[in-house]
């Protein structure tokens, strides 16, 4: 599938809708050429359109070993909470965007520290794999986009670990 969401400065996410909840949808991301990239939650509400892909990735995708691609058991798609937890514990790492806010393609990376009623604390880690000295909070209503194991986020924490080292 081909989903096109708002607002209109936000990536349009291509693969396999694995599971919908109440608030968040998951897809099992593909990459060019059909090559699983990780899952991808994106928030219902900013669904704009979505369309079958017509090109050989799909069709590439059920040849690799991945496929039938399946929602993680258990994975809260109902509160951002929820699924924040859920995500964080099936990658070492998690990368958030806050497209409406920031209108533009902004990801943040990190590790959960702390979720309280309307924060995600981030341990977070920088793009030369070395960490932030304190978590970083973030409002759980502005997140639009959450993801997981895609082969940058799993590089980056083949070298960074999986938390800063005190």
């Amino acid at each position: 599938m081909r989903i096109t969401r708002s607002p209109r400065n936000a990536d349009r996410v291509d693969g396999i809708v694995v599971a919908v909840g109440a608030r968040w949808a998951l897809i099992a991301h593909t990459g060019d050429g059909g090559f699983f990239e990780g899952l991808v939650a994106i928030r219902v509400e900013d669904v704009v359109k979505v369309k079958k892909d017509s090109s050989f990735a799909e069709r590439f995708a059920r040849t690799q070993p991945e496929w039938p691609p399946t929602a993680p058991a258990d994975l809260d798609l109902d509160t951002t909470a929820g699924l924040l937890r859920g995500m964080s514990a099936i990658s070492p790492l998690v990368a958030i965007e806050q497209e409406r806010r920031f209108h533009s393609s902004m990801m943040w990376i990190g590790v959960v520290h702390e979720i309280t009623k309307r924060w995600l604390w981030l341990r977070e880690v920088r793009p030369n794999a070395t960490w932030h000295k304190r978590p970083l909070g973030y409002k759980l209503r502005r997140i639009t986009k959450v993801s997981v194991s895609d082969r940058y986020l799993t590089a980056l924490a083949a070298i960074a670990g999986t938390g800063p080292t005190r």
